[in-house]
This record gives C-alpha cells, structure tokens and sequence, in this order.
C-alpha cells in the first residue's frame, strides 16, 4: 500500500470515525472503546464498532512478510486445505463481497473460516483473527475499483502473529 493510500484511510477515514465518536461521547466517561462499541447509543456504537474494527485491521498488518506460525498453519490446512486455498477463499470474498469488513475468525467450535459483516459491525458468534477493511478509502488510489488487487497487496503483510495470538484468546 502507497504511503497516500495509507494516509487516506487513516488520516480521513479512521479519523472521521474518532472524530464522530468525540462529538457525541461524554468527555468524562472513562469507558474503552470497545465497552462503547457495545453501548445502547446507535451513533455512538456504530463509530465505536468501526473505529475499533480499524485499530483491529491495523494491527493485523506487517511492514514485513512473516512466517505463519505452525499451529496456526496446522488449522488452516485443516480447515481450508492449506495456505493457498485460504488465499483464493478469502480473495474471491473480497472481490464479490458488498459487505464493509472481511475477516478470518474462529467459530465456537474452533474451527477457521472467513466471515463478513457490515461497517460498524463486528463478526457475531465468533473471535476475528485477522480483518480487512473493504471501505473505498482503503484501496481506491492504489487498486481504483480492484478490490483483488488490494487483497494481493496485503496478502503478504498480514501478521500472522497477531492472529495466532488472537486465537489462542479463545482456546
């Protein structure tokens, strides 16, 4: 992703969801952003959800290729059938989807899948691994309308770490 792509998506558009949620959060509540992102005030958990979702994708990423760790490897060949299959999986949803957020979660069971849900929405009934925000502000400079193209450019800097730790939340 270009330096301005990145700039676009969190200068403007993460920032516009703080922005929102600064203007309608009472100043001297001292709930976290994920408490707010469950909260009864529709305005206020919709850019909470979403601003919560944005920090969740950010740290899903890596300026760097990494390694997925081998538990995490052992899963996804069980439940994909390997590395390759989840990356035309998860490409083809990106493509084709309408919805705001594709993620890789762990279903109750434990068992890997790719889930979707609308901006400002967690994945419900699950524990998301890894997101990726499908907003226009986070590939049209770079990729214009290809979301595929955006998903090969994030492809290798996912942080494979960061999911593995994020399932082990729920083992």
């Amino acid at each position: 992703m270009s330096r301005a792509q990145i700039d676009l998506l969190y200068s403007h558009y993460h920032r516009q969801h703080i922005d929102a949620l600064n203007v309608r959060h009472v100043p001297d509540d001292e709930r976290s952003l994920a408490l707010l992102a469950k909260t009864n005030d529709e305005a206020v958990r919709h850019h909470a959800q979403e601003a919560w979702n944005l920090v969740f994708f950010w740290h899903g990423l890596n300026a760097r290729n990494m390694d997925v760790p081998d538990a995490l490897i052992r899963r996804i060949d069980t439940d994909f059938g390997g590395m390759g299959a989840l990356q035309y999986d998860w490409r083809a949803q990106v493509e084709d989807s309408t919805a705001g957020w594709s993620w890789l979660v762990s279903s109750v069971t434990g068992k890997l899948q790719l889930s979707m849900s609308a901006p400002g929405h967690f994945p419900t009934g699950t524990m998301p691994l890894l997101a990726i925000t499908l907003a226009e502000d986070a590939y049209r400079i770079d990729h214009g309308r290809q979301r595929g193209g955006y998903f090969d450019a994030l492809w290798p800097h996912l942080n494979w770490e960061y999911a593995q730790l994020n399932s082990e939340v729920t083992e």
